[in-house]
């Protein structure tokens, strides 16, 4: 019986494996070279929704930013949803980080007198607090950790101007694949 139990999990995390190269052959399909394409951060919840960064080399043959997509699961078919602004809120709600977003567009038209933090989104894509401070400090990106509600959040800045966070913002996810909101520093959220 047990023997039973372990061929039926291989058979199970292989049919897992299957599903998400299939899905990743169709976000491939959104790249300009889809032989190239680099996946990273890849999660599966328990509903079957597939989510991620993605990446490939442009016509010159330099990697492009990181992108995050989202694959959702419906009678047993996947709707892929790649993020070209870096702001998409479905995939955000699928993926984490949907209310950062939303706090963060709801301040957006009022002032930082303290200037704006570019946050990591929490969750699965963050990783270990050690791992993600060491990655950012790996590629030059200076950062902080503060903790709210005895979790840690990790930031970058503050930045003087909000074009200053959204290219840091930018800059993260190109090198590292990793999701983040610009905020106004010091707001509730």
């Amino acid at each position: 019986m047990r023997k039973l139990a372990v061929v039926m999990a291989l058979f199970a995390l292989a049919g897992c494996e299957n599903e998400v190269e299939g899905v990743h052959k169709q976000v491939a399909e959104h790249l300009h070279n889809p032989k190239t394409a680099k996946f990273g951060n890849v999660r599966i919840d328990t509903q079957g929704t597939i989510c991620g960064q993605v990446r490939g080399k442009d016509d010159a043959g330099q990697y492009e930013p990181y992108r995050s997509y989202v694959a959702i699961k419906r009678d047993g078919q996947y709707e892929i949803i790649v993020d070209d602004s870096g702001n998409n809120l479905r995939i955000r709600e699928m993926c984490g980080g949907a209310d950062l977003q939303r706090r963060a567009e709801a301040l957006a038209g009022q002032p930082a007198p303290q200037g704006w933090d570019v946050e990591v989104i929490q969750g699965a894509n963050m990783g270990a607090l050690s791992d993600m401070t060491a990655r950012l400090i790996e590629k030059g990106i200076p950062s902080s950790v503060e903790y709210r509600n005895g979790k840690p959040v990790v930031l970058m800045g503050p930045f003087p101007t909000r074009e200053e966070a959204e290219a840091r913002k930018a800059e993260v996810m190109a090198k590292l694949g990793t999701d983040s909101v610009v905020i106004q520093h010091g707001a509730a959220r």
